[in-house]
C-alpha cells in the first residue's frame, strides 16, 4: 500500500498516500489527511484514499484535454449567459483545443500552462501575438476546466492556479467631454436619427449596450418619464438573443423632459409601436433589435468621421457616472443608476470624479509646512 499512518494525538490520526513525482522539481508529491478513530479506521480509510488516488491517476493518464474541455463545457453551459457561452466556446475552438487538445490531462503542468501563455504572447509557429486581456481570457476557461476535473476525482490539483498569473493593466477612463458629446450628436443627428437616440439614452441614462438594445416599447413609461431595463440583447453562440440583465434583475431610470420627447417623436412615427411588445431600436418593424456589433461599428464610423479623439461606446457610460458626480449627485444615487450592486463597487470605479476635500486638505498641509 502506498501510503503511511502517523498518529497525531489521542483517537487522532494522519493518513498520508503517495500521488506521483512533480514534473517540474522531481519531488515526491503526497496527499494528507487527519481523521479522528483507531487503528482499524485508520487502515480502512487509508485504503480507500489511496485507491482514489490510484483511479485518479488512471482517469488522468488517459484522457485528453480536449476530451475534459467539452466535459466541462457540456457541464456548466447551462448556468452561463449567452455571451458567456459564445465567448467560451471560441476560446477553446480557437486557442485551447489546437494548442493542447491532445496533451494527457496528467501531463499538464503549471511549466507547460507557462509555455503555452508564452508562445500565445508572443505569437511564435505563425500564430497572431494574443492580447493580455485574451490570454486572460484563457486562463479563466482553463482553470475553470481543471477545477470540474478535480471535483470529478480527475486530477488531485489545478495546475492553472499555479501557473503564472497573467496581469492585465486596467485602461484609463476617457469618457467624452460635453463638448465632444454634443458634437458627436449633431453629426450622427443630421444622418442617422434613429442612431442619435440610442445615443442620448446611453449618455443619459448610462445603460450598457445590452440593455438599450433590449428595450421595449412596454419599457417606456411617457406619463412617469421613466424607463425600465429588464433585459439585454447580446451576441449568442447562434446568434443575438434576449437574456436577463447582467445583474439578473429590473432596474429603473428616472427619464428627463428632453429624452421623453425624444422618445415620443419616436414613438409617433414608428410603426412598430402598435406592438408593445416591439424593440424600440429594429429595423425590421420590431421584430428583432438592431445586432450588438453593428450598434458599436456605426458608433466607431461616425465618432471618426467627426474628426473626435478616441472614445468607446461604453464610455458613454462613464460620461453618466462621471458628470453627475462632479455635479454633485450623491454617489449612492448615481450607483443605483448605473445599477451596481454595490456603492463601493461604484466608489472604486469613480472615485477620482467623487467630490471631496481634498482641495482644502491641501492648503491644510501647506499651512503647517509653512509654519514648521
Amino acid at each position: 500500500m502506498n501510503g503511511s499512518i502517523r498518529q497525531r494525538s489521542a483517537g487522532s490520526l494522519e493518513l498520508r498516500a503517495y500521488v506521483g513525482v512533480d514534473p517540474e522539481t522531481g519531488r515526491r508529491i503526497d496527499r494528507s489527511i487527519t481523521i479522528r478513530g483507531n487503528r482499524s479506521d485508520a487502515e480502512r480509510e487509508l485504503a480507500d484514499m489511496v485507491a482514489r488516488v490510484r483511479c485518479v491517476r488512471a482517469v488522468g493518464s488517459r484522457s485528453t484535454m480536449s476530451e475534459l474541455f467539452e466535459a466541462w463545457f457540456a457541464t456548466a453551459a447551462d448556468g452561463w449567459s449567452p455571451s458567456t457561452v459564445r465567448q467560451n466556446r471560441s476560446v477553446l475552438d480557437c486557442h485551447l483545443h489546437r494548442h493542447i487538445g491532445s496533451v494527457m490531462v496528467g501531463d499538464v503542468t503549471p511549466a507547460l500552462i507557462d509555455a503555452l501563455y508564452g508562445r500565445l504572447r508572443r505569437g511564435d509557429e505563425g500564430v497572431h501575438p494574443l492580447a493580455a486581456a485574451t490570454v486572460a481570457r484563457i486562463h479563466v476557461v482553463l482553470s475553470s476546466a481543471f477545477s470540474q476535473a478535480m471535483r470529478w476525482g480527475w486530477v488531485w490539483d489545478n495546475p492553472a492556479s499555479r501557473a503564472h498569473r497573467i496581469v492585465v493593466a486596467t485602461k484609463e477612463m476617457r469618457p467624452p467631454t460635453p463638448g465632444e458629446l454634443k458634437a458627436l450628436l449633431d453629426y450622427v443627428g443630421r444622418r442617422d436619427p434613429h442612431l442619435e437616440l440610442f445615443l442620448i439614452l446611453a449618455a443619459v441614462t448610462g445603460a450598457r449596450r445590452a440593455q438599450l438594445l433590449g428595450l421595449r416599447w412596454h419599457n417606456i413609461s411617457l406619463a412617469t418619464r421613466r424607463i425600465s431595463f429588464c433585459a439585454g440583447w447580446v451576441e449568442g453562440p447562434d446568434g443575438p438573443v434576449l437574456a436577463p440583465t447582467k445583474t439578473k434583475r429590473r432596474h429603473v431610470v428616472d427619464l428627463d423632459n428632453e429624452s421623453c420627447h425624444l422618445l415620443a417623436d419616436r414613438a409617433a412615427t414608428a410603426t412598430s409601436r402598435a406592438s408593445r411588445e416591439a424593440f424600440i431600436f429594429s429595423d425590421d418593424n420590431g421584430a428583432t433589435a438592431w445586432k450588438p456589433n453593428r450598434v458599436t461599428k456605426s458608433f466607431l464610423r461616425y465618432r471618426r468621421s467627426a474628426g473626435l479623439p478616441p472614445f468607446r461606446l461604453h464610455d458613454l457610460r462613464h460620461f453618466m457616472a462621471t458628470e453627475m458626480l462632479n455635479a454633485g449627485v450623491p454617489i449612492v444615487v448615481v450607483s443605483r443608476r448605473l445599477d451596481h450592486k454595490r456603492v463601493s463597487t461604484t466608489l472604486d470605479r469613480y472615485a477620482h470624479a467623487v467630490p471631496g476635500q481634498d482641495e482644502q486638505a491641501s492648503a491644510t498641509l501647506w499651512q503647517v509646512m509653512s509654519t514648521a
